[in-house]
């Protein structure tokens, strides 16, 4: 147990950490919507911008959140697909050479980071994000003009053939670890399809909107996942099952995070997830901070132009920011507050020493990166997502008062 002073000096950090993840958000922000980061990447992603805008709404932001989702609802394809990326420079010469050419128009990318592999977790954000906006803000007009546009984007999938047994099927680099070849059903994909029809319902439902037979039942998809992805022995959800039934027993920290979010683990499972976690942690020399993924992937499944940048750890046992803020509130959620404080206590040590949010970290919390990549920062998803963890915490504190 804390003691006063104790408690005083983490809420004093804690607010530094807030105030800079404000400011770094916010700097993030553009006419038209928000960069993923205004140094490495200067264009409109989605990811990025959605996982942020649950941040911009716990703070207030409806007008620049109203503006990036009408800009990705402008460029929204024919076929229901939202971009994975909104592109406003020439990105070879950005990435290449570090010289930013502005293009006269905007130019819309649907697949992903390795074509013809579609990226799928763009439209499934978009539709959880437009439904929160709108339960947010009771902007029902907006609701009402979009609505069938939202609903395309979920059919979407069943169009194109995605969908087996009720869930999502994906070959490629196709959600956000863009730099990991996966093939089969994906646990954070997967997880994210269960809050985008979930959310969807609801709004469906306070609109009197009859139920697309192209969309499954969020019932039906949160027992498929119970079913498919649960590991018993190991306490945590598998990370992908193959076209085969085998399960992928690498603990993913993102996609068991995003289950957790979702609220589709009950209280049992969550509390082996969580034992995982710290068992995890306690291995590791250093413990500031969690690894995405343990063990690493085999060489063979990292993007072999990235580990010729030697980049290979960039999305394999390593530390992202947006991840460790959503493992705050997935534990404020079910209600494991003082471990929740402590993540958070060691987030933002982390934060005000740094002065920024970065994209990417080490374990022992200096970011991560070589002399030829650096991490992004200021980063608008994990901005985003510690401003949601801070509110969720706040939140939680004041109600045991």
């Amino acid at each position: 147990m804390k003691n006063l002073q104790e408690k005083k000096e983490f809420f004093e950090k804690m607010n530094c950490a807030e105030k800079i993840a404000k400011k770094d958000l916010r700097s993030c922000y553009q006419d038209q919507g928000i960069f993923a980061s205004p140094i490495n990447f200067s264009d409109y992603w989605a990811r990025d911008s959605f996982w942020a805008i649950l941040g911009m709404l716990e703070i207030g932001d409806f007008s620049q959140v109203k503006k990036s989702l009408e800009l990705f609802l402008k460029y929204q394809h024919k076929n229901g697909k939202i971009p994975r990326k909104i592109k406003t420079d020439f990105n070879l010469f950005k990435y290449l050479f570090k010289i930013k050419i502005k293009r006269k128009a905007f130019q819309p990318v649907y697949f992903s980071s390795v074509a013809p592999f579609l990226s799928l977790d763009d439209n499934l954000l978009f539709v959880i994000v437009f439904c929160v906006y709108v339960e947010k803000t009771k902007d029902k007009k907006f609701a009402e003009k979009y609505f069938f546009q939202v609903q395309s984007a979920l059919e979407f999938f069943q169009k194109r053939k995605i969908v087996r047994a009720g869930l999502l099927y994906e070959t490629g680099f196709s959600n956000w670890m863009d730099t990991v070849f996966k093939r089969g059903l994906v646990l954070y994909t997967n997880g994210l399809w269960f809050g985008a029809i979930k959310k969807f319902e609801e709004l469906s439902l306070s609109m009197d909107y009859p139920k697309s037979e192209l969309i499954p039942n969020s019932k039906l998809v949160k027992e498929v996942i119970l079913e498919k992805f649960w590991l018993e022995i190991e306490g945590f959800f598998a990370d992908s099952i193959s076209k085969k039934g085998k399960p992928d027993k690498i603990f993913d920290l993102a996609g068991n995070s995003v289950v957790l979010f979702f609220r589709i683990a009950d209280q049992e499972q969550t509390k082996k997830i969580f034992e995982k976690i710290s068992l995890t942690l306690e291995r590791k020399k250093f413990i500031s901070l969690n690894l995405i993924n343990t063990p690493q992937y085999s060489w063979w499944r990292i993007n072999p132009f990235v580990r010729l940048l030697g980049l290979g750890r960039y999305q394999n046992g390593i530390s992202w920011s947006w991840v460790e803020a959503l493992l705050v509130v997935v534990r404020v959620k079910y209600g494991f507050l003082k471990e929740a404080e402590a993540n958070l206590e060691k987030f933002s040590s982390i934060i005000t020493k740094n002065g920024h949010i970065h994209e990417t970290y080490n374990l022992d919390g200096t970011p991560f990166g070589n002399f030829i990549w650096k991490s992004a920062v200021p980063f608008a998803w994990g901005s985003g997502l510690f401003l949601l963890a801070v509110e969720e915490f706040k939140k939680a504190q004041n109600s045991f008062r």
